[in-house]
């Protein structure tokens, strides 16, 4: 059982007041300090994780967030960060080089969508955050939240990403069961609109599999797709494993600098695995962050899909690098 990916949550504050999150509402609770968050990616290490989305929350909010990923980058991690851009232009060079996958939320294609799904005024300031970036060679993506309340204007963040110059990456809002609003999957007129705007716009991608899976309609707790427990590990600020996942989490286990053992050796751990994808909670889920690793364990139609989009995203990125 070798695990691809930690969804580390570094912390459960906001600056943002999104409308299909309510994480800034949580109990942000006593975050984990910098040692602690050192000992627990040396374990990651061991346990074979090749990939570290440091994800809250806000990132950014945590005072040492560049110091974090200097350590993951020295543990050699690919790293990851989607970030609401509000602290980006003021702590941009902190980051610099050590984010291989920058991402920059993004709700609508202009101030007055974007703002209002936000919860507060940052359009500009996310247009700013793009021109830093890539003034200081960020590869930044914007990554676009699809609801039923914007899919209809997928065409215009489109024309947005390109006449910023950058990627956009349609996300449909995901089926959830605590954390978020919305408890029904992306609708077939959803699903067509990302694959039309795909077609229309070379600067716009999305998953391939995922889709397909919303079509299947998403996880079946008789025949489940989902591996989260086995392929990703799910940590909390504040030092827990997160189980079976962060969104349906049954259980947060106290790591206490053991993370490897736990992972390993815990009959907890072990019980859930076996239970992943099962739970009453799971059925329909299309939570990405954990099927998306999922669709790499195991060939199915849709490893295939996963393989094909990124495939085809690592030569978008290619070409961008090129141009640059």
């Amino acid at each position: 059982m070798t695990p691809l990916v930690a969804n580390y949550y570094l912390t459960y504050r906001c600056n943002a007041r999104c409308h299909f999150c309510d994480i800034w509402a949580l109990e942000p609770g006593k975050e984990a300090d910098f040692e602690t968050i050192c000992r627990n990616l040396v374990d990651l290490r061991r346990l074979g994780v090749k990939y570290v989305d440091f994800t809250g929350g806000e990132p950014l909010l945590r005072a040492d967030v560049g110091e974090i990923y200097t350590e993951a980058k020295r543990l050699g991690f690919a790293t990851s960060m989607t970030t609401n851009t509000i602290l980006y232009p003021k702590r941009a060079k902190e980051i610099q080089g050590l984010v291989d996958f920058l991402n920059f939320s993004l709700d609508g294609p202009d101030a007055e969508s974007h703002d209002h799904s936000r919860g507060v005024k940052i359009f500009d300031n996310l247009v700013e955050s793009v021109k830093i970036a890539k003034s200081l060679g960020e590869y930044p993506v914007l990554n676009h939240t699809v609801t039923a309340q914007n899919y209809h204007r997928i065409g215009e963040v489109g024309e947005l990403g390109q006449r910023l110059g950058v990627r956009v990456w349609l996300n449909p809002a995901f089926t959830a069961h605590s954390n978020y609003n919305s408890k029904k999957n992306p609708t077939p007129e959803i699903v067509k609109s990302i694959e039309a705007a795909a077609r229309q716009y070379s600067n716009v991608g999305y998953n391939k599999a995922a889709l397909a899976f919303i079509a299947a309609g998403g996880n079946d707790t008789k025949n489940p797709r989902c591996k989260a427990v086995e392929a990703v590990i799910a940590i909390s600020p504040n030092d827990e494993l997160l189980l079976p996942c962060y969104h349906f989490a049954q259980t947060g286990v106290p790591i206490n600098g053991r993370l490897y053992e736990l992972y390993r050796e815990s009959e907890e751990v072990e019980n859930y695995r076996q239970s992943q994808g099962k739970l009453p909670v799971c059925e329909g889920c299309t939570v990405w962050c954990y099927l998306i690793p999922s669709f790499f364990k195991g060939v199915d139609k849709y490893w295939w899909l996963n393989q094909v989009t990124y495939a085809s995203e690592f030569l978008a990125r290619k070409r961008f690098l090129q141009r640059a």
